[in-house]
Protein backbone atom coordinates (compact mmCIF):
# COMPACT_ATOMS: atom_id res chain seq x y z
CA UNK A 1 0.00 0.00 0.00
CA UNK A 2 0.99 3.37 -0.65
CA UNK A 3 2.01 5.30 2.27
CA UNK A 4 -0.04 8.62 3.31
CA UNK A 5 1.35 12.06 1.91
CA UNK A 6 3.24 12.57 5.33
CA UNK A 7 4.92 16.32 4.42
CA UNK A 8 3.25 18.99 6.66
CA UNK A 9 4.38 20.85 3.25
CA UNK A 10 2.15 19.43 1.07
CA UNK A 11 -1.38 18.98 3.10
CA UNK A 12 -1.08 22.42 4.30
CA UNK A 13 -0.91 23.11 -0.01
CA UNK A 14 -3.55 20.85 -0.37
CA UNK A 15 -5.67 23.05 2.42
CA UNK A 16 -4.71 26.57 1.37
CA UNK A 17 -5.79 25.68 -2.36
CA UNK A 18 -9.03 24.26 -1.17
CA UNK A 19 -9.74 27.53 0.82
CA UNK A 20 -9.18 29.42 -1.92
CA UNK A 21 -11.62 28.08 -4.12
CA UNK A 22 -13.85 27.63 -1.20
CA UNK A 23 -13.76 30.99 -0.81
CA UNK A 24 -13.93 32.21 -4.83
CA UNK A 25 -16.93 30.11 -4.78
CA UNK A 26 -18.54 31.94 -2.19
CA UNK A 27 -17.67 34.95 -3.84
CA UNK A 28 -19.28 34.20 -6.41
CA UNK A 29 -22.58 34.10 -4.68
CA UNK A 30 -22.94 30.31 -4.61
CA UNK A 31 -24.59 29.23 -1.66
CA UNK A 32 -23.44 25.80 -2.21
CA UNK A 33 -20.34 27.25 -1.12
CA UNK A 34 -20.60 28.00 2.67
CA UNK A 35 -20.29 24.88 3.88
CA UNK A 36 -17.09 24.23 1.84
CA UNK A 37 -15.96 27.57 3.41
CA UNK A 38 -14.82 26.17 6.71
CA UNK A 39 -11.03 24.65 7.89
CA UNK A 40 -11.70 22.17 9.87
CA UNK A 41 -14.58 20.61 7.00
CA UNK A 42 -11.39 21.29 4.53
CA UNK A 43 -8.93 19.48 6.94
CA UNK A 44 -11.39 16.64 7.54
CA UNK A 45 -11.51 16.22 3.73
CA UNK A 46 -7.86 16.36 3.49
CA UNK A 47 -8.18 13.67 6.70
CA UNK A 48 -10.04 11.24 4.63
CA UNK A 49 -7.73 11.05 1.33
CA UNK A 50 -4.78 10.45 3.14
CA UNK A 51 -7.17 7.47 5.31
CA UNK A 52 -7.70 6.01 1.38
CA UNK A 53 -4.33 6.17 0.56
CA UNK A 54 -3.08 4.51 3.36
CA UNK A 55 -5.32 1.59 2.04
CA UNK A 56 -4.98 1.12 -1.62
CA UNK A 57 -1.68 1.54 -4.06
CA UNK A 58 -0.57 4.57 -5.27
CA UNK A 59 -2.10 4.17 -9.50
CA UNK A 60 -5.26 2.34 -8.33
CA UNK A 61 -8.02 3.52 -10.02
CA UNK A 62 -10.86 5.62 -7.94
CA UNK A 63 -14.24 6.40 -8.66
CA UNK A 64 -15.39 9.43 -6.94
CA UNK A 65 -19.37 8.90 -7.06
CA UNK A 66 -20.89 12.21 -6.60
CA UNK A 67 -18.25 14.05 -7.27
CA UNK A 68 -19.84 17.60 -6.15
CA UNK A 69 -16.61 20.23 -7.38
CA UNK A 70 -14.25 17.67 -7.13
CA UNK A 71 -12.55 18.54 -3.82
CA UNK A 72 -12.18 14.90 -3.61
CA UNK A 73 -11.12 14.31 -6.94
CA UNK A 74 -8.43 16.99 -6.67
CA UNK A 75 -7.05 15.24 -3.11
CA UNK A 76 -6.65 11.62 -4.62
CA UNK A 77 -5.08 12.74 -7.71
CA UNK A 78 -2.45 14.72 -5.56
CA UNK A 79 -1.92 11.36 -3.58
CA UNK A 80 -1.11 9.59 -7.44
CA UNK A 81 -4.62 7.97 -7.90
CA UNK A 82 -6.10 7.71 -11.57
CA UNK A 83 -9.56 9.35 -10.42
CA UNK A 84 -12.90 9.45 -12.64
CA UNK A 85 -14.98 11.58 -11.13
CA UNK A 86 -19.29 11.26 -11.60
CA UNK A 87 -22.43 13.35 -10.63
CA UNK A 88 -25.70 13.26 -11.41
CA UNK A 89 -27.14 15.67 -13.99
CA UNK A 90 -27.29 16.08 -17.94
CA UNK A 91 -23.96 14.97 -19.76
CA UNK A 92 -24.32 17.95 -21.83
CA UNK A 93 -24.28 20.46 -18.79
CA UNK A 94 -21.12 22.24 -18.16
CA UNK A 95 -22.18 24.44 -15.15
CA UNK A 96 -19.41 24.19 -12.85
CA UNK A 97 -18.29 27.54 -11.16
CA UNK A 98 -15.17 29.47 -13.16
CA UNK A 99 -12.81 28.94 -10.04
CA UNK A 100 -9.81 26.72 -10.82
CA UNK A 101 -10.83 23.73 -8.76
CA UNK A 102 -13.58 23.14 -11.38
CA UNK A 103 -11.52 24.63 -14.41
CA UNK A 104 -10.46 21.12 -16.51
CA UNK A 105 -12.32 19.06 -13.97
CA UNK A 106 -14.22 16.08 -16.51
CA UNK A 107 -17.04 15.24 -15.07
CA UNK A 108 -18.99 11.68 -16.34
CA UNK A 109 -22.89 12.17 -16.11
CA UNK A 110 -25.81 10.52 -15.88
CA UNK A 111 -29.52 11.20 -15.52
CA UNK A 112 -30.37 7.70 -14.32
CA UNK A 113 -30.55 7.57 -10.19
CA UNK A 114 -28.72 4.62 -9.89
CA UNK A 115 -27.49 3.15 -13.00
CA UNK A 116 -23.69 3.94 -13.99
CA UNK A 117 -22.10 4.75 -17.42
CA UNK A 118 -19.07 2.05 -16.94
CA UNK A 119 -18.12 -1.21 -17.90
CA UNK A 120 -18.42 -4.22 -15.29
CA UNK A 121 -14.94 -4.28 -13.43
CA UNK A 122 -13.92 -0.63 -14.16
CA UNK A 123 -12.34 0.32 -10.93
CA UNK A 124 -10.42 -0.59 -7.99
CA UNK A 125 -11.99 1.45 -5.30
CA UNK A 126 -15.22 3.62 -5.35
CA UNK A 127 -15.32 6.36 -2.94
CA UNK A 128 -18.27 7.91 -1.91
CA UNK A 129 -18.07 10.66 0.41
CA UNK A 130 -21.24 12.28 2.04
CA UNK A 131 -23.42 10.88 -1.48
CA UNK A 132 -25.10 7.30 -0.52
CA UNK A 133 -27.57 8.88 2.04
CA UNK A 134 -29.04 11.09 -0.30
CA UNK A 135 -30.28 8.51 -3.06
CA UNK A 136 -33.41 8.00 -1.65
CA UNK A 137 -33.74 11.47 -1.32
CA UNK A 138 -33.94 12.80 -4.93
CA UNK A 139 -35.36 9.60 -6.47
CA UNK A 140 -37.83 6.85 -5.38
CA UNK A 141 -37.20 4.67 -2.86
CA UNK A 142 -35.40 2.13 -2.58
CA UNK A 143 -32.33 2.93 -5.34
CA UNK A 144 -30.22 2.86 -2.33
CA UNK A 145 -29.92 -0.80 -2.63
CA UNK A 146 -29.69 -0.74 -6.33
CA UNK A 147 -26.88 1.92 -6.14
CA UNK A 148 -24.75 -0.39 -3.75
CA UNK A 149 -25.39 -3.31 -6.57
CA UNK A 150 -23.70 -1.18 -8.98
CA UNK A 151 -20.93 -0.03 -6.72
CA UNK A 152 -20.31 -3.80 -7.35
CA UNK A 153 -21.01 -4.22 -10.50
CA UNK A 154 -18.57 -1.85 -11.62
CA UNK A 155 -15.52 -2.58 -9.17
CA UNK A 156 -12.98 -5.36 -9.92
CA UNK A 157 -13.29 -8.70 -7.30
CA UNK A 158 -11.77 -7.55 -4.38
CA UNK A 159 -11.97 -3.74 -4.69
CA UNK A 160 -12.84 -1.61 -2.20
CA UNK A 161 -15.93 0.48 -1.77
CA UNK A 162 -14.74 3.49 0.66
CA UNK A 163 -18.00 5.39 2.54
CA UNK A 164 -17.36 8.14 4.32
CA UNK A 165 -19.76 11.13 5.85
CA UNK A 166 -22.78 8.31 6.34
CA UNK A 167 -25.01 9.93 8.73
CA UNK A 168 -25.33 7.64 12.03
CA UNK A 169 -28.89 7.52 13.12
CA UNK A 170 -28.12 8.26 16.94
CA UNK A 171 -25.76 11.11 16.33
CA UNK A 172 -26.77 13.82 18.92
CA UNK A 173 -25.50 16.15 16.16
CA UNK A 174 -28.94 15.13 14.47
CA UNK A 175 -31.49 14.67 17.35
CA UNK A 176 -30.33 18.50 18.45
CA UNK A 177 -30.58 20.31 15.12
CA UNK A 178 -34.28 18.31 14.66
CA UNK A 179 -35.01 19.11 18.13
CA UNK A 180 -34.06 22.91 18.04
CA UNK A 181 -35.08 23.31 14.33
CA UNK A 182 -31.17 24.98 13.43
CA UNK A 183 -31.59 23.71 9.89
CA UNK A 184 -31.00 20.49 7.90
CA UNK A 185 -30.80 17.12 8.61
CA UNK A 186 -30.48 13.98 7.03
CA UNK A 187 -33.50 12.38 6.37
CA UNK A 188 -31.79 8.87 6.12
CA UNK A 189 -29.40 8.12 8.76
CA UNK A 190 -27.93 4.40 9.57
CA UNK A 191 -26.90 1.42 12.65
CA UNK A 192 -23.50 0.02 11.45
CA UNK A 193 -25.59 -3.52 11.69
CA UNK A 194 -27.79 -1.74 9.23
CA UNK A 195 -25.50 -0.79 6.38
CA UNK A 196 -23.21 -3.87 6.91
CA UNK A 197 -26.22 -5.88 6.09
CA UNK A 198 -26.56 -3.76 2.84
CA UNK A 199 -23.87 -4.25 1.76
CA UNK A 200 -23.41 -7.65 2.28
CA UNK A 201 -26.59 -8.03 0.47
CA UNK A 202 -24.95 -6.59 -2.74
CA UNK A 203 -21.76 -8.49 -2.47
CA UNK A 204 -19.36 -7.14 -0.33
CA UNK A 205 -17.52 -7.89 2.38
CA UNK A 206 -16.90 -4.86 4.97
CA UNK A 207 -13.73 -5.02 6.59
CA UNK A 208 -13.33 -1.89 8.55
CA UNK A 209 -16.19 0.22 10.49
CA UNK A 210 -15.27 3.94 12.23
CA UNK A 211 -17.29 6.25 13.73
CA UNK A 212 -15.82 9.81 13.26
CA UNK A 213 -17.63 13.60 13.97
CA UNK A 214 -17.99 13.80 17.63
CA UNK A 215 -16.95 16.75 17.33
CA UNK A 216 -18.93 18.75 14.19
CA UNK A 217 -16.95 19.71 11.11
CA UNK A 218 -19.89 21.35 9.70
CA UNK A 219 -20.26 24.81 11.24
CA UNK A 220 -22.99 25.86 9.12
CA UNK A 221 -25.36 28.19 11.56
CA UNK A 222 -23.29 28.45 13.66
CA UNK A 223 -21.78 31.95 15.95
CA UNK A 224 -19.18 33.23 13.79
CA UNK A 225 -17.02 33.13 17.47
CA UNK A 226 -17.08 29.77 17.16
CA UNK A 227 -16.58 29.69 13.84
CA UNK A 228 -12.94 31.34 14.64
CA UNK A 229 -12.37 29.23 17.50
CA UNK A 230 -12.21 25.96 14.94
CA UNK A 231 -10.53 27.44 12.10
CA UNK A 232 -8.12 28.30 14.80
CA UNK A 233 -7.56 24.63 16.04
CA UNK A 234 -8.95 22.76 13.56
CA UNK A 235 -6.22 20.58 13.36
CA UNK A 236 -6.11 19.96 16.81
CA UNK A 237 -9.91 19.30 16.81
CA UNK A 238 -9.89 16.43 13.93
CA UNK A 239 -6.99 14.87 15.97
CA UNK A 240 -9.12 15.14 19.55
CA UNK A 241 -11.96 13.73 17.54
CA UNK A 242 -10.35 10.94 16.24
CA UNK A 243 -9.51 9.67 19.99
CA UNK A 244 -12.77 10.89 20.95
CA UNK A 245 -14.29 8.27 18.80
CA UNK A 246 -12.42 5.13 19.74
CA UNK A 247 -14.03 5.56 23.02
CA UNK A 248 -17.17 2.91 23.50
CA UNK A 249 -20.57 3.74 24.04
CA UNK A 250 -19.43 7.52 23.77
CA UNK A 251 -18.86 7.04 19.97
CA UNK A 252 -22.16 5.85 19.73
CA UNK A 253 -23.69 9.34 19.17
CA UNK A 254 -20.91 10.31 16.70
CA UNK A 255 -21.99 11.81 13.71
CA UNK A 256 -21.09 9.47 10.84
CA UNK A 257 -19.84 6.23 9.91
CA UNK A 258 -16.74 5.75 7.86
CA UNK A 259 -16.26 2.07 6.62
CA UNK A 260 -13.83 0.13 4.12
CA UNK A 261 -16.22 -3.19 2.19
CA UNK A 262 -14.53 -4.98 -0.37
CA UNK A 263 -16.52 -6.62 -3.50
CA UNK A 264 -16.05 -10.13 -3.03
CA UNK A 265 -13.86 -11.87 -5.63
CA UNK A 266 -15.69 -14.46 -8.45
CA UNK A 267 -14.38 -17.61 -6.40
CA UNK A 268 -16.27 -15.96 -2.64
CA UNK A 269 -19.67 -15.08 -4.38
Amino acid sequence: MTSAMTSSDATRRDFDYLLENARAGKALGLASFIHLDQPIGLWNYVRIAEDIAGQIQAGATILDWGCGYGQMTYLLKRRNFDVTAFDIGNPQQADMPDIPLCRGLEIVRSLHPTALPFADNSFDAVLSCGVLEHVDEFSQVGNERASLREMARILRPGGRFFIYQLPQRYAWQEATIRRLHLGYAHPRRYTDSEITQMLQAAGFSVERVRRANLIPKNLTGMPNRLRVFYSRFSRQLIALDGALCRIPLLNQVAGVLELTARRSTQTEQ
